[in-house]
């Protein structure tokens, strides 16, 4: 087993703590160490290809974020007994930090979207998939885009999933009570990779649309 990858984090590290400690960071650190306030918090996917801090260029202490297996929000389930880690962040992010919104945010090629379409893998122990039952959580988003050709269904799939997950979001009395009084707003946001353009959903017209315009898209459209 290599540890080149190793090295190249711990070289990174290096690179971080040199400007961390300086006089750059100075007031952050002494306000960091008091506690934090972000306004923002972000739930994205796990995949190693989408980092919310790098696309949206966020400086540390402005996000709160949670990463799960196809950036999935849970419906309401206060049942005893059972871990519950994006709820209970939802819970510390709204009651605690009083956060003004939440970004659910999908992305193109999501492996746990291709999951929930083609089948999870084999269970690691032969018997329970983890993986399995928690993209079961938008087994309503699969049922929409299934008379899709195949290629098409992991997309539109993606988007669907992205809806549930507002929904869900909803089915949390104190998050629905602060969306009703106006202190806290919920998004859905899709990010592809290959063109890196970030699609929002406007659940009026019940479709996305890009959060910024192009401008190389724009210019071709004024020349064409």
């Amino acid at each position: 087993m290599s540890d080149i990858s190793i090295a190249k984090l711990i070289q990174g590290y290096k690179k971080f703590y040199r400007k961390y400690t300086g006089q750059e960071y100075s007031d952050y650190r002494k306000a960091a160490a008091l506690g934090q306030e972000p306004k923002i918090m972000v739930i994205a996917c796990s995949d190693s290809r989408v980092n919310p801090s790098k696309i949206m260029q966020s400086n540390l202490g402005e996000v709160f974020q949670v990463r799960n297996v196809a950036n999935m929000v849970p419906p309401y389930r206060p049942d005893k007994g059972h871990h519950h880690s994006t709820s209970s962040a939802l819970e510390f992010a709204v009651g605690t930090l009083n956060v003004e919104h939440i970004i659910v945010m999908g992305h193109s090629g999501c492996g746990g979207i291709k999951s929930l379409i083609d089948g999870a893998p084999v269970a690691l122990d032969g018997e329970y998939s983890f993986i399995s039952q928690w993209v079961n959580i938008i087994a309503q988003a699969k049922k929409k885009v299934s008379a899709l050709p195949r290629q098409e269904q992991y997309h539109a799939c993606e988007l669907e999933a992205l809806k549930i997950s507002l929904k869900n979001l909803l089915s949390f009395p104190w998050i629905a009570e602060r969306v009703k009084q106006g202190s806290l707003s919920i998004h859905a946001w899709h990010f592809d990779i290959a063109s890196g353009m970030m699609m929002a959903y406007d659940e009026a017209s019940d479709s996305f649309s890009p959060v910024i315009e192009d401008n190389g898209a724009a210019s071709a459209r004024r020349n064409s």
